[in-house]
């Protein structure tokens, strides 16, 4: 019977094998055959997952890359214009106040507009439009920017139960609502600590018999990764290589290798090793029953962080682009809300610059206030 290459053993690779790899490196890790174990079944869902997982996030990279270009030039010259008109009234507005003509009404009106207006564009950095703010109104932004942290703080503590009173200082709710998370994370690691420990001596022993499983996974899972790893290294080291152009290729799967093991990526380890021919394609199959469990481990917990990774990113484009957190992330649903958003700013912008045009007669700018009081009364009518 031939010797059965052990994925986890010491081995060395031959120079040319990085010079040349092998054909068919990235070919799928699944296991092959009509008897496959439950272990073995397991292994192929997980990798299989984890490989769509990782196919999702290119995807809505690639996506969301395609679609920055084409938003910024299908908006910005909408975006340039429709600030440039809200400033415009900002600005005329303040302007008219110095004026006699409006009733206290009428003023606390033209006010609420102006710092309405004005808070928008300080919001994108205008420092100008935020001491124009300041100016009408009786509180200011960094004030209202602080009262809404300490809401968003309070509403936050309240439904994770997290307590961030001794929290560094945070500039936005971004910030706060990321270091809630964190918090809450390490509350909940700590809380369940706690109760590991209270029912280890309420019992009187030492960890379940659950819990030793667990730990022992965990333990395997982390020996795994670090013996292929430092396999790898073993052999892709460049510094034992000394023609030039291996040198180099050895330095670019090197680094890859350490990127992987730094993000528990096992796939990326594996395909390496096939790459390089440490081990053949059906190794996997071939490993007894407490290794393949600990790679199985591994590809949970790489399924788990692709999962997060993936939704941040989907979070992330939609917090960018504006989207409706209910529809699903799609070329069509960035188009179709990119076409919405255009035609909103167009119509907000043609509204804008009748309203600019009106409010330079005094009986208009009445009629137009009363309009605007009318749909902060009802704004269901607007």
């Amino acid at each position: 019977m031939a010797a059965q290459p052990d994925l986890f053993a010491e081995a060395s690779i031959p120079t040319d094998a990085v010079a040349t790899p092998r054909t068919g490196a990235a070919v799928s890790l699944r296991i092959q055959g009509q008897q496959l174990s439950p272990e073995q079944k397991r292994f192929n869902q997980l990798l299989g997952r984890v490989e769509a997982l990782a196919g999702k996030i290119e995807s809505a990279r690639a996506l969301g890359d395609g679609h920055r270009s084409r938003y910024a030039s299908a908006l910005r010259a909408l975006e340039e214009r429709h600030e440039k008109l809200m400033r415009e009234m900002a600005l005329w507005l303040h302007e008219r106040l110095r004026h006699k003509g409006l009733s206290r009404s009428q003023q606390r009106m033209v006010r609420e507009i102006i710092c309405a207006l004005s808070e928008t564009l300080a919001g994108a950095g205008d420092e100008a439009m935020r001491h124009l703010h300041d100016t009408h109104s009786e509180q200011t932004l960094s004030d209202k920017e602080k009262g809404a942290l300490a809401g968003a703080r309070a509403a936050f503590e309240q439904v994770l139960g997290v307590d961030l009173e001794d929290a560094p200082e945070m500039a936005s709710v971004e910030e706060m609502l990321e270091a809630g998370l964190q918090r809450f994370q390490e509350q909940t690691e700590a809380q369940r600590a706690r109760q590991t420990g209270q029912s280890a001596r309420k019992a009187g022993r030492g960890p379940t018999s659950r819990q030793q499983t667990a730990q022992r996974e965990e333990q395997d899972a982390e020996s795994a990764l670090r013996t292929i790893y430092r396999q790898l290294a073993s052999a892709l080291h460049p510094d034992r290589e000394n023609d030039p152009e291996a040198r180099a290729k050895k330095t670019l799967l090197m680094t890859e290798a350490n990127v992987a093991y730094e993000g528990r990526d096992l796939m990326t380890l594996l395909k390496l090793q096939l790459r390089i021919e440490q081990v053949d394609p059906d190794a996997v199959a071939r490993l007894a029953g407490d290794k393949l469990q600990a790679l199985t481990h591994l590809l949970k917990k790489q399924a788990q962080m692709l999962q997060q990774e993936l939704r941040g990113i989907e979070l992330q484009l939609i917090h960018e682009f504006d989207l409706p957190g209910y529809a699903p992330l799609s070329a069509a649903t960035l188009q179709r809300h990119l076409l919405e958003r255009k035609h909103a700013l167009q119509a907000d912008i043609r509204m804008m610059e009748m309203d600019l045009q009106r409010v330079q007669d005094d009986a208009e700018l009445k009629r137009w206030l009363k309009v605007q009081q009318d749909l902060v009364s009802s704004p269901g009518q607007r």
